[in-house]
C-alpha cells in the first residue's frame, strides 16, 4: 500500500504500521487497535476469498485514532508440504477523520488550483473515476501554464522536458494522463490509494515548479532588502 507499510497479512492489530497520520499528518508509526471482519463482506472470487474489515489504528504522535475500511483477500498457497493462508490489502478508505479535499499551494496558478480542487472534491467523495479525470485536467492546466507545445497531451508533457522540468515530474505527469485516460476512455476504476497516489505526484510537482521558486524568490527580496537599508543607513 502506498499510505501504510506492513499492512499485509491476517491483522495489524497490536502492530506497528508505519504511515502518515490523518489527525497530524506526521509520517510515523501507528498501532493497530481494533481489526473485525464485518458481518457478510465476504464474497469468492474465483480463489480469492475478498473480505472487508474495520480497522482503527492509534497515532504514536499524537495519540489519536483513525478508522478505515480494509478490504483483503484471502487465498490459500503451498508451503512446504502443505499449505498457508495469504492476505493482501487491496483497499483501504478512510472512514474517520473525515477525508477533507485536498488543496493545492497559493502558488499554484487559479486556473490550476480550480481544477485540482473540483477533482479532489470527486475523491474525497469516492468519485474515483471522475477524480482521476479531474487530475489529469489539472496536469493539462500545468503544461499550458508552462508553455509546452504538441499535437496532444502526451506531446506537450514530454515536451516540458526541454523547458527545464526534471524527468521525474513529466514521468508523473504522464501517469497522471494514463490515469485519467483509462477513466474517461474505458470506464477503469483505480483505487483511492492509486488516486491518491497520483495527487500527491501532482501536488509535489507543484512544490517544485511554483512553491519552491516563489520562495526562493521572497527570500532574494528580503536579501536585496536588507542590503538597500544597510547602504542607506551607512554614513
Amino acid at each position: 500500500m502506498n499510505r501504510f507499510n506492513n499492512l499485509d497479512g491476517p491483522s495489524p492489530k497490536l502492530r506497528k504500521i508505519a504511515g502518515e497520520c490523518p489527525h497530524c499528518l506526521h509520517h510515523t508509526t501507528l498501532v493497530g487497535t481494533v481489526h473485525e471482519e464485518l458481518a457478510g463482506s465476504g464474497f469468492q472470487q474465483e480463489d480469492l476469498k475478498v473480505v472487508r474489515y474495520l480497522m482503527t489504528l492509534r497515532c504514536d504522535w499524537c495519540k489519536k485514532e483513525s478508522t478505515y475500511l480494509r478490504l483483503l483477500t484471502r487465498q490459500q498457497q503451498e508451503y512446504r508440504g502443505g499449505s498457508r493462508e495469504v492476505f493482501h490489502t487491496i483497499e483501504l478508505n478512510q472512514v474517520w477523520p473525515p477525508l477533507a479535499p485536498r488543496e493545492l499551494a497559493s502558488e499554484a496558478p487559479e486556473a490550476v488550483r480550480e481544477v485540482f480542487t473540483e477533482a479532489a472534491v470527486a475523491e474525497a467523495a469516492g468519485a474515483f473515476r471522475l477524480a482521476g479525470i479531474g487530475y489529469r485536467a489539472a496536469v493539462e492546466q500545468i503544461v499550458k501554464e508552462r508553455g509546452a507545445t504538441g499535437n496532444n497531451l502526451h506531446q506537450r508533457i514530454t515536451g516540458l522536458a526541454a523547458l527545464g522540468v526534471s524527468q521525474d515530474i513529466v514521468d508523473a505527469f504522464h501517469e497522471a494522463r494514463f490515469v485519467g485516460n483509462d477513466a474517461a476512455h474505458d470506464a477503469l476504476a483505480y483505487s483511492a490509494e492509486e488516486i491518491a497516489d497520483v495527487a500527491e505526484l501532482i501536488t509535489e510537482a507543484v512544490l517544485v515548479l511554483y512553491v519552491q521558486p516563489a520562495q526562493r524568490a521572497r527570500m532574494a527580496a528580503q536579501r536585496a532588502g536588507r542590503r538597500a537599508a544597510a547602504k542607506q543607513a551607512a554614513p
